[in-house]
């Protein structure tokens, strides 16, 4: 009895390792490139916190393309780039630890420009423009590069199952292991998603005082009011969901982590579309100029093929 009980346990297990990450890489895909087609239009596109959830979007679908994908091949199916295994596990590492700290801390960008845009003082303000939103954005993905290139050269393979040649990429031994855990500690989603909640809570408090304001910061207050109070509503609920899941994430063990942690990187489109009406429409607006400009499109080029039929039976 016990031992169908096992049996029929590691079914629902491979089942849902199986199914549940291919549904979450197809969800979170189709997900990010309508985030990217909404944050790109053109009333958000000059906004600095809705271009910092742009570049983490971004971010978000190579993880899911490249890391998520080859992850869900090599559990599944053992010989996948059995040919190169060297080289797949540098470029493999290198991304899986990359990616999540560019996602994270973009959103943990986010979270501080909205906490900047209700400082008291002009200058702290003024670090809340689409410029400096590009500069920051260059900055850290150069500096998340080069800090993370250790991970590309100092990981090594090695044979983890002799029968079936089964590798796994380590860190070198020795004390670069702990320089690792140290590092990928602190660059965790988990302290990132700390800072984001401390920035929120602290933003929300200065919104508050913002009643109290002379007039005209309260002018400029609810000049943009709706469009700063549905982003913060959306950094709000990614930062509780993102912290939800990182802490799931530790409860559970191996393969069932690995579910959740996937979840991660899909959340960010079905948050916004269900807390924020403004995403919504932004989104449905977009949905309908690109469906225009295809139907625009189709209708060009069946044209230019008529007049060429036209042109080629007149000669």
């Amino acid at each position: 009895m016990i031992n169908k009980n096992i049996i029929i346990s590691n079914t629902i297990i491979n089942w849902t390792t199986l199914y549940i990450p291919l549904l979450t890489i197809i969800v979170g895909t189709l997900g990010s490139i309508c985030n990217i087609i909404t944050f790109s239009s053109k009333k958000l596109r000059y906004n600095s916190c809705a271009f910092y959830f742009l570049c983490s979007t971004i971010f978000d679908l190579i993880y899911l393309l490249f890391s998520s994908i080859t992850r869900f091949m090599s559990d599944h199916y053992v010989n996948f780039l059995s040919n190169g295994p060297f080289l797949y596990c540098k470029c493999r590492t290198y991304l899986v630890v990359v990616m999540p700290i560019l996602s994270s801390g973009f959103l943990m960008f986010a979270s501080i420009d909205r906490f900047l845009s209700t400082s008291s003082s002009r200058k702290w303000r003024n670090f809340s423009k689409i410029h400096v939103a590009w500069r920051v954005s260059i900055i850290t993905f150069v500096l998340v590069i080069l800090s993370t290139s250790h991970v590309f050269f100092l990981f090594e393979l090695q044979l983890k199952d002799i029968n079936n040649k089964i590798y796994e990429c380590v860190p070198h031994p020795g004390i670069y292991r702990i320089f690792v855990s140290i590092y990928l500690f602190l660059s965790s989603p988990f302290v990132v998603y700390t800072i984001m909640f401390i920035c929120t809570i602290s933003t929300c408090i200065r919104i508050r005082a913002l009643r109290y304001r002379i007039k005209h910061l309260q002018y400029h207050r609810n000049k943009h009011r709706n469009l700063d109070r549905h982003l913060l509503t959306i950094i709000f609920v990614q930062i509780g969901l993102g912290m939800l899941l990182t802490i799931t994430n530790e409860l559970f063990l191996d393969k069932l982590s690995l579910v959740v942690y996937y979840l991660n990187f899909a959340k960010s489109f079905p948050v916004n579309t269900l807390t924020s009406p403004l995403f919504r429409q932004v989104f449905h607006e977009q949905i309908n100029k690109l469906f225009k400009y295809i139907c625009v499109f189709c209708i060009r080029k069946d044209q230019s093929t008529a007049n060429r039929i036209t042109i080629q039976r007149r000669n």
